[in-house]
């Protein structure tokens, strides 16, 4: 009876003890990130049978459980993505903001002086300091966006690099997993702190992107990322990187390198930090500087055209103040294609009004083009004319040499133009103050008239019909010279010698005064670009040029406003999600401080029936003395 009693005595005092140590492991652990609460599952031994009954024989610890839910750990790693995700693009929009509303600030500022110096220099048209004063304005709109596009391309190269490194830290919390993986092979029985640090790294991987975990046969785990790509199977990891995008080689992709495989990802499939970061340089950085090459684009060619439609202070026609927008360099810029095409295409701007920003792709099968524009239409076009050419939404897209069969370009009509523009003229005197459509004219319309070709006809009037649907042309004595025509013409208009083009939008009973003959004093061209900075002449007629750009600053505000918005209610998830993992995984002290007294209980309990054994062996060696 005593050795039995012993038996008993000692199993609880064993059990108990166990019970006390870990519940002592869980209260230091109080602190550690990561850990889970373990407790000993204890049970009662096997009974035995004596004397026709099962007797019970005491205690013993079965197991230490890790206190874990796979639901809620899951639910939390979501959470924790999202959340991710939504800062990052709240912090980064916010830095683009506080850029767009100091620096980016200068930009409308110096145009609006630009026009400021115009209207000086239209009181005097001779006068040379006025003229410098417009064209050092001009040099001062174009710095301001040379600097822009700088530093947006500066934040380009960051993003990059930041993604650069967090693929590094990606991989390696693959290799640490696997690592893992293989100490838990090694492992006689479950080991709970092992399986804490694989969910810290879990934990820390949901941040960068977001993560899904399954358990295999053999009590591994394979991590997925994104949308179903495996970083991590068992004891193997893959390998995240990014690789030269196709067609452009300048734009990193991510790609996961399987064994000897290469897997590319969209950049769509990836959520967290990773995602935000590859948002923010592809769409986020890549609108704003499209946008403000819109801008550069139409403020440029517009003065340009202007200057075309006029005589400088020698009676010469007037001369570019800005960098040609459709030189041959810029139009074959525009085309981003393979290091090894053999095509060659150019991109010209025919209307600024039709001009959209981000990226076309233009595809080629061997018998059809294919283009797909930048709100994800696709469209099947064929080239015209000599050379081919292809025409949407304002551009001309000139193939001097087409596509070989299978392959693909990228067309981005504007995103070097902020950088691109610059001033050419150096001679302030070349400045066109006089218009080829004088200041005679009786205008209060939209319509415009432009000089294609100068001919024999100098000078003669364009008259609208009272109800706008005729024009006619005249001579300046009123003489007819070309019979009422529909108006607007869908071709250019030849009058004696002299081609010109007539837009619509003209007024009833406008009269366009042409005068190809140099003046001194004359203004026309001036005033017609003072008109410039209120004319809607982008966005089908609906915006001016400051329009784009508050329009840039308006829809940044409006996606920082909604990644505020979503942070907050990401970061309520989070923490739910957070407060279920710590209601089944986390350490109560004062829990953990009652279950230390019930097992100290326990143990001197324990104990004392040892003492029993001991006492009642003693007595009966005693008695049979």
């Amino acid at each position: 009876m005593g050795f039995d009693l012993l038996s008993l005595g000692s199993q609880g005092v064993l059990t108990a003890q166990r019970q006390l140590n870990t519940t002592g492991h869980n209260i230091s652990n109080v602190n550690t990130e990561g850990y889970s609460r373990q407790s000993v599952e204890q049970r009662s031994n096997d009974s035995a049978y004596w004397s026709a009954n099962q007797w019970g024989q005491g205690v013993h610890a079965a197991a230490v459980r890790r206190n874990y839910d796979k639901f809620a750990v899951n639910e939390l790693n979501i959470a924790t993505s999202s959340l991710s995700h939504a800062a990052t693009r709240n912090s980064q929009l916010t830095m683009l903001d506080d850029m767009m509303s100091h620096s980016a600030k200068k930009i409308p500022e110096n145009m609006n002086e630009f026009y400021g110096a115009v209207k000086g220099l239209t009181d005097s048209p001779s006068d040379m300091g006025a003229r410098k004063v417009v064209l050092e304005k001009s040099r001062l709109v174009s710095a301001g966006l040379n600097d822009i596009n700088t530093a947006l391309q500066a934040q380009e190269m960051d993003t990059t690099v930041e993604i650069d490194a967090t693929l590094t830290r990606m991989n390696d919390i693959g290799h640490e997993i696997v690592d893992i993986h293989k100490a838990l092979l090694k492992s006689q029985s479950v080991d709970n702190d092992l399986l804490d640090r694989h969910q810290r790294l879990i934990n820390e991987l949901s941040e960068f992107t977001q993560v899904s975990i399954n358990q295999r046969d053999d009590g591994l785990y394979n991590v997925i990322i994104g949308s179903g790509h495996t970083l991590v199977s068992g004891l193997h990891s893959s390998e995240l990187r990014t690789v030269p995008g196709v067609p452009d080689h300048q734009k990193r992709r991510l790609a996961l390198v399987e064994g000897k495989a290469l897997k590319p990802i969209d950049n769509d499939d990836i959520r967290g930090k990773l995602g935000a970061m590859f948002e923010f340089r592809d769409k986020t950085l890549g609108q704003a500087r499209d946008e403000l090459g819109r801008l550069a684009a139409g403020f440029a060619m517009s003065i340009n055209d202007l200057q075309r439609q006029g005589y400088d202070l020698s009676g010469n026609v007037g001369s570019d103040i800005f960098v040609d927008f459709n030189s041959e360099d810029i139009a074959r810029d525009r085309v981003i294609k393979s290091p090894d095409s053999t095509a060659d295409m150019k991109v010209y701007i025919g209307d600024l009004s039709k001009l959209k920003i981000g990226d076309y792709q233009l595809k080629y099968d061997g018998s059809q083009y294919t283009l797909v524009d930048p709100d994800k239409n696709t469209m099947s076009v064929a080239p015209s004319g000599t050379p081919p050419t292809i025409s949407v939404d304002g551009l001309n897209i000139q193939l001097d040499t087409g596509l070989a069969a299978g392959e693909r370009v990228i067309i981005r009509p504007v995103r070097q133009a902020a950088g691109q523009i610059g001033v050419t003229m150096e001679d302030s005197a070349k400045i066109a103050a006089q218009s080829y459509v004088s200041s005679k004219s009786q205008l209060t319309g939209q319509g415009d008239l432009k000089i294609l070709q100068p001919g024999a006809q100098q000078e003669f009037q364009v008259a609208i019909s009272p109800d706008a649907s005729q024009f006619a042309v005249l001579d300046m004595k009123g003489n007819i010279l070309l019979s009422p025509q529909s108006y607007p013409p869908n071709t250019p208009v030849n009058v004696n010698g002299t081609v010109f083009e007539l837009t619509g939008g003209a007024a009833p009973e406008d009269i366009f005064s042409v005068s190809l003959v140099p003046a001194d004093g004359e203004n026309g061209n001036l005033i017609r670009m003072q008109k410039l900075q209120t004319q809607k002449m982008m966005d089908g007629g609906r915006s001016s040029l400051i329009d784009v750009y508050e329009g840039l600053n308006t829809d940044l505000g409006v996606q920082k406003a909604s990644f505020v918005r979503l942070e907050d209610v990401s970061r309520v998830e989070h923490d739910a999600a957070s407060g279920r993992v710590a209601e089944i995984s986390g350490v109560n002290l004062d829990e953990e401080a009652a279950n230390m007294m019930k097992f100290q209980h326990a143990y001197m309990a324990s104990s004392r029936i040892m003492t029993a054994a001991n006492e009642t062996f003693e007595t009966l060696l005693n008695a049979t003395r």
